[in-house]
């Protein structure tokens, strides 16, 4: 499982981009186009194709649902979560946003 209880959302975090976070670099919407309010009443996370394996069984289920090639061991299961989404970056990039959470844009 994962550390966050996806489904009882109690907080977020809001970026200076505007995308709203439910975990770091796992957005749910974006202020900067609509309003928070919206983003929290239209926020279901098992229609989410990140959250919903998340809720399911944690990253290990993320790297199954999407056959992600993997290691043995991680430091811990944020680690693999934040692997396992770095290759799903260009397939979901309005969640796994922005794209300065997975080092795009940053030039030392």
């Amino acid at each position: 499982m994962s550390y966050e209880d996806f489904t009882k959302q109690e907080r977020v975090h809001i970026d200076p981009y505007g995308y709203v976070h439910v975990c770091h670099g796992i957005s749910i919407g974006n202020t900067w186009r609509k309003p928070l309010s919206k983003i929290i009443e239209e926020y279901d996370p098992y229609a989410n194709p990140i959250l919903e394996p998340l809720i399911r069984g944690g990253p290990v289920a993320l790297v199954e649902k999407y056959n992600l090639p993997h290691d043995e061991a991680y430091a811990n299961a944020c680690h693999l979560c934040c692997i396992a989404r770095q290759m799903l970056r260009d397939r979901f990039p309005e969640i796994l946003a922005p794209g300065q959470m997975y080092g795009e844009g940053l030039n030392g």
